[in-house]
């Protein structure tokens, strides 16, 4: 008999027409299948079978329990494989793999979904069917490329092995059955009804041709919106011998077109950005409501009972967590459902990124990838803070500082961390009351990754879930906690199942099982109460019940089941019109099985529309205009098409004089609300600004202290706990000081605020450090080798003493703590970068061979902390790097810059004129050097050690070509190469045409530092103002005119 194409006008509903035509195939056939694409759709064709009087004789399917009930009566026997075990198979196959095998596709989870999915749609095109594989005598086709040739021989081998398991695909399993069917046609597929399917696959067609070829009878109901693939469908047909006709299904005005009568125009709101993106969908929900109570819809909910708003969206349950506390706020209850990945629950994610983990430790133990490839591991830190893992926040923070302070850290060593937190969390729960919700709940932290690390997942999936099990519903957050919870707890026993029982019927690896475990699925409900903004009680009687539903779910729902309809973020990332491309869809056409397959636009046309008959009331689009960045958002081709459709119905309602008065509320209708970002406090509080208070209040100035704060935090500290503890000076270093000379700003965020990074890190500063603690233990080690200094005589000697300190140093740097800034290497490239080093420090020693010739090394390293030195009258404290000193008890005050240059650092005589103006730096009365650490220590030497400081010099130690720059008393001036003083200094104190010398430098840097301290203790921490004469003193590199200002509200 000819397959009959029907257009029909129905929704969802199963219309007088549609039910009359099943009533007829009964009634010549005794029984008919009806196929339906979900469950959901059935049902409600089931009722309304019922309703009519025609249910009794009707089989109601989806397409995939149609095959599988024709199987189990026509089959061989064989199960079914599911899509988890599909992906079980490959994922084994190409674990077992040698590379070589393997190319030249990829060892990774995308090639093993890849060959799954081909396997489900096309494995007979390429292995054939059971019989045929037995016989030999299936039709291979030939590869077009290696890689195709790799993938037919995998499926090839992926067919033998289910031949083996006594499995088949569903796909062969309908090859096999459509043949059945053209040899004999069982009672119960004499007569099939097709309704509201979009997507015929290659195996579909393949069964309604061979029941329409041996005298079966088929129907197929397309809705009006599948027009389109009417000519597609009888194409296919006709291309398997099926005989078919088309025709409208007599029935009138459709439910449809009722529906669509009865339906008011829908309203659309678009929101300028993000943040005001809740609050308006709230808003919006809420309008709804008040326009259903204050309407008189047919069926719509009396004042007894709640609204029901249907809120449709692309990521359903995203939004409802975004939204179900502003609703519940508004005394509106939500629920939705949600369908939980194991990817996507607390236990996979932590599981992944664990076992990721400890993979890369595993590689960097055996020296195939570098310890950078894990440290600081910040997946313990996740994993710790976990709910999952049993500890707390307190015991993650912990762990964290202490992995990050040190590069040195092994894999035995976090072993040890991590069962050193877990036995502190357990101790503390044994000692906690009975009345700590936690006492019960195991702390698992070194336990799962204990297993892990000896390959048994299992092991580590039951710790994971005893936890999960006892942990109190609201650990896992106060609104869906509990639902939640329950999630986590039947995807680990779903996922230990897996790798207990499904992995060992299928006779694969538990490794190989592990990467497919994202497949695993669990659905939970979620629902938030309304509540009383006030008192927070739960409202027993909530204003609304909004459901939050996917578009899928939406269209599938019965016209007229709510009172009014939201669709959110109708914008194209929610609903692209994007088409199937790839290797599947390319083998698939190469093959011949291709189905057919209702167009994006169309498909979403369907859906909307019937999503938008599910409203018996309003209906709202609505959508974001603008990302956060203020890129524009693409409104989606449905809230084109039904704004186009708006504005031509507004504008005939326009032109129809007669009717204008009536319809006047429609007229702009079309015009979408628009709503900006402007209001903070709907944004972000979830009551909407109800019940906040709003102050006036008067704010410090930007950069500004309070004069409560300025006693204690500049200059002074408090000696003790307390607003009564006695202030006393602090302990000021010279870095200090010239920070605060620099810019006020910066020394007060440096000083003050002290805002830290606790990483270790292997940066300029690790390296500054490393060689300061070279030459340190370098010029202490020369003494006790009989010389005073580093000589051009003794120079090769002090580099052989240079390598051995070097390595020593190295090593000892490797145990430091993290606070010290050790320099530790972990990768290739970083000890070739600590290397290079080595060979920079030998020219520092050819360099200070020759340089200073009276002078040797005296105090290193040397600390003022305790010598009560006062400083332009506050105490000094700090330390210098280096002291040299000569027979004569001059000194010269070095500081170590493992820099490339120290030419900035040169400073000459301020009291030289210019030639041509006649004006010299020291005119200005706040004249001070750019650089004045070294100066400041050199003043303290002369008050602390009675020294007679000559120089006050920066020493370069990076790039090869070393240098002593400064400021330098005359006689210690470079007169001819090789004299044995400050090579390539030429300009010292007194300069030519001045008349400062060292001395008087020394005190008019103090007296200068000493007016800006008073300042400082004067609470002056503002960023100097560029345009003020200060400006010429400011040296800060930060642009601080790019800071937010302050306004009063």
């Amino acid at each position: 008999m000819p397959v009959r194409i029907y257009t029909t006008n129905a929704g969802t509903d199963l219309s007088d027409a549609e039910s009359a035509l099943l009533a007829d195939l009964i009634a010549r056939h005794g029984r008919a299948v009806l196929l339906a694409p979900t469950f959901a759709e059935l049902d409600l064709c089931r009722h309304d079978a019922a309703e009519a009087g025609v249910s009794l004789g009707i089989d109601y399917k989806t397409p995939t329990s149609w095959l599988r009930s024709l199987w189990e009566l026509l089959g061989d026997g064989r199960d079914f494989v599911d899509n988890l075990q599909r992906q079980m198979l490959f994922s084994d196959m190409v674990t077992r793999l040698d590379d070589a095998d393997l190319q030249p596709l990829s060892r990774s989870q995308g090639t093993v979904r890849m060959l799954a999915r081909m396997a489900r749609d096309v494995l007979p095109g390429v292995a054939g069917t059971t019989a045929e594989r037995c016989g030999g005598n299936n039709c291979q086709p030939k590869p077009k490329s290696d890689a195709e040739a790799r993938v037919f021989e995998l499926l090839r081998a992926y067919a033998g092995g289910l031949d083996r398991r006594d499995m088949v695909e569903p796909c062969e399993a309908a090859d096999i059955m459509a043949g059945a069917l053209a040899d004999s046609l069982p009672a119960c597929a004499r007569a099939v009804c097709v309704r509201g399917v979009t997507s015929f696959t290659y195996s579909l067609l393949e069964l309604l041709s061979a029941v329409a070829n041996n005298g079966g009878e088929v129907v197929v109901l397309l809705a009006r919106e599948q027009a389109a693939m009417r000519e597609e469908l009888a194409t296919a047909l006709d291309a398997r011998g099926a005989l078919f006709e088309a025709a409208p299904l007599g029935e009138g005005v459709g439910a449809s077109d009722a529906a669509c009568g009865t339906a008011a125009q829908p309203a659309f709101i678009e929101v300028a950005g993000p943040h005001a993106r809740a609050h308006v969908y709230a808003d919006a929900i809420d309008d709804l409501v008040k326009t259903c109570q204050g309407s008189e819809v047919d069926g719509a909910a009396t004042p007894a009972d709640p609204v029901r708003v249907l809120v449709v969206s692309a990521r359903a349950p995203q939004l409802f967590g975004e939204l179900a506390s502003r609703l519940a706020a508004r005394h509106i209850a939500a629920e939705t459902a949600e369908f939980t990945a194991f990817s996507q629950s607390i236990a996979g994610r932590q599981f992944a990124a664990l076992a990721g983990l400890i993979e890369r430790m595993k590689a960097a133990d055996e020296g195939m990838a570098s310890k950078t490839e894990w440290w600081p591991a910040p997946e313990l830190t996740d994993w710790i803070y976990s709910p999952l893992s049993g500890a707390d926040a307190v015991n993650a923070r912990t762990f964290d500082k202490n992995m990050r302070l040190s590069r040195s850290k092994t894999t035995a060593g976090v072993k040890s961390l991590l069962q050193s937190v877990q036995g502190q969390v357990r101790g503390a729960r044994k000692a906690a009351s009975d009345d700590n919700w936690f006492k019960n709940v195991p702390c698992v932290v070194s336990d799962v990754f204990q297993a892990l690390w000896r390959d048994k997942p299992v092991t580590a999936l039951k710790a994971m879930l005893a936890v999960a099990e006892a942990l109190p519903d609201r650990s896992l957050g106060s609104l869906d906690g509990q639902a939640r919870r329950q999630a986590e707890v039947a995807l680990l026993r779903h996922a230990i199942d897996i790798l207990m029982n499904g992995a060992r019927a299928l006779d694969v690896s538990q490794a190989a099982t592990v990467p497919v475990l994202d497949g695993i699925r669990t659905k939970v409900d979620k629902r938030s109460t309304a509540y009383d903004y006030e008192t927070h009680e739960v409202d027993r009687a909530p204003r609304a019940q909004v459901r939050f539903a996917s578009l899928a779910d939406a269209a599938a729902l019965r016209p007229g089941s709510y009172d009014a309809v939201l669709f959110a973020d109708v914008d194209l990332d929610s609903y692209p019109l994007s088409h199937e491309e790839g290797p599947l869809a390319t083998l698939t056409a190469s093959l011949g099985r291709e189905g057919v397959t209702l167009e994006p636009a169309a498909l979403l046309r369907v859906r909307f529309g019937h999503a938008m008959q599910a409203s018996r009331g309003p209906v709202t689009l609505a959508r974001v205009t603008h990302d956060r960045q203020a890129r524009e958002c693409y409104p989606a081709a449905v809230w084109t098409e039904l704004r186009a459709h708006a504005e031509a119905a507004n504008d005939a309602k326009a032109a129809d004089a007669d009717k204008a008065a009536d319809d006047a509320k429609a007229v702009g209708a079309d015009k979408a609300k628009c709503v900006g970002e402007g209001d903070i406090v709907r944004d972000f509080d979830p009551a909407a600004g109800e019940g906040l208070r709003r102050e006036r209040v008067t704010c410090e100035a930007p950069q500004h202290l309070s004069d409560e704060a300025i006693p204690y935090l500049v200059l002074r500290r408090r000696d003790g706990e307390g607003e009564d503890a006695p202030l006393v000076p602090r302990l000021t270093s010279a870095s200090q000081i010239e920070a605060y000379s620099t810019c006020p700003l910066c020394w007060f965020v440096s000083y003050r605020v002290k805002p830290q990074s606790i990483d270790a890190g292997f940066g300029n500063m690790e390296k500054g450090n490393f060689v300061h603690d070279v030459l340190e233990h370098l010029h202490a080690r020369l003494p006790q080798e009989g010389m005073e200094r580093v000589t051009p005589m003794n120079l090769p000697r002090a580099k052989e003493l240079l390598h051995e300190v070097f390595a020593e140093t190295l090593a000892e740097h490797a145990g430091k703590r993290g606070t010290e800034g050790p320099l530790v290497p972990l990768s290739p490239v970083e000890e070739r970068q600590a290397a290079e080093i080595l060979p920079q420090l030998e020219g520092v020693l050819a360099y200070e061979s020759e340089a200073l010739a009276p002078f040797a090394p005296r105090y290193l390293e040397f600390a003022f902390n305790e010598l009560q030195v006062e400083y332009a009258g506050w105490p000094l404290g700090g330390r210098i790097d280096r002291v040299d000193v000569d027979a004569e008890n001059r000194a010269v005050v070095i500081d170590y810059k493992h820099r490339s240059g120290v030419e900035e650092f040169k400073l000459a005589d301020p009291t030289v004129r210019d030639e041509e103006s006649g004006e010299a730096p020291i005119d200005d009365p706040r004249w001070l050097p750019p650089h004045t650490q070294t100066l400041i220590y050199a003043q303290a030497m002369r008050r602390a050690l009675g020294l007679d400081a000559r120089a006050a010099l920066y020493f370069s130690t990076k790039g090869g070509k070393p240098a002593l720059r400064g400021a330098a008393s005359a006689e210690l001036l470079e007169e001819e190469r090789g004299d044995g003083r400050i090579p390539g200094l030429k300009k010292g104190f007194p300069g030519e045409g001045g008349n400062m010398d060292f001395d008087a430098l020394l005190d008019r840097v103090e007296t200068g530092i000493a007016e800006r301290l008073r300042e400082l203790e004067a609470g002056i921490v503002a960023a100097v103002d560029p345009t003020s004469a200060q400006a010429a003193h400011a040296r800060c590199s930060y642009n601080h005119e790019g800071t937010f200002v302050r306004r009063d509200v």
